[in-house]
């Protein structure tokens, strides 16, 4: 129970210390209006489900099924939207140094849940599930087609840093699972930031 809550905690904090990040870079201090209160509500509301995602993976090494599919149809319809509203080819400014590109963001789900998917077949579900194809595109469409090698150097190289710890201090890393969903998530969480 007392490591389930210390987990709780470093998700609580972590995702507290990027809202309040990403809320220093996009007021300022100073540049308060509609338009930036309603990216900060929704960048707040994404990774807080994000987090949550995480959190439910590490607990249950699983998905949530209903909160994935619901942030996975969420970000498609405001893609969708923006595309349509903006152009194929216009972003829309976040912040001074992140622009978020629809027709990207579209390409990344699609490279991504391809890549997913091909490996929860290929392995029978043994390796990957379902959730995590249903992640990689949230992921997509979030971070973008110019952020995706750089997601995958931060998921993996923590992944795998996490599983040789685990793995020593229990002796062994012949059968060893780990929830992959919060390093998908730190991956995401971390591309944004260097990206602000």
């Amino acid at each position: 129970m007392k490591k389930l809550l210390n987990i709780k905690v470093l998700f609580n904090s972590m995702t507290l210390s990027f809202l309040l990040f990403v809320g220093y870079k996009i007021f300022g201090f100073t540049d308060l209006n509609l338009s930036n209160i309603l990216i900060y509500i929704s960048l707040v509301t994404i990774f807080t489900l994000l987090s949550f995602l995480a959190y439910y993976d590490f607990l249950k090494m699983e998905v949530h099924n209903i909160v994935s599919f619901i942030l996975m149809i969420s970000l498609l319809l405001i893609n969708i939207f923006f595309y349509l509203y903006k152009g194929p080819e216009v972003g829309i400014e976040i912040t001074n140094g992140y622009t978020y590109l629809p027709l990207f963001n579209f390409y990344a789900a699609i490279i991504l849940g391809s890549i997913f998917l091909f490996i929860v077949l290929i392995s029978k579900e043994k390796a990957l599930g379902q959730g995590d194809v249903r992640v990689a595109i949230i992921v997509g469409l979030l971070i973008g087609y110019s952020n995706i090698l750089t997601w995958i150097y931060i998921t993996l190289l923590t992944a795998i840093c996490y599983a040789l710890l685990l793995g020593i201090k229990r002796g062994k890393l012949k059968g060893l699972q780990i929830p992959f969903v919060p390093f998908m998530i730190l991956g995401s969480l971390i591309v944004v930031l260097l990206s602000l």
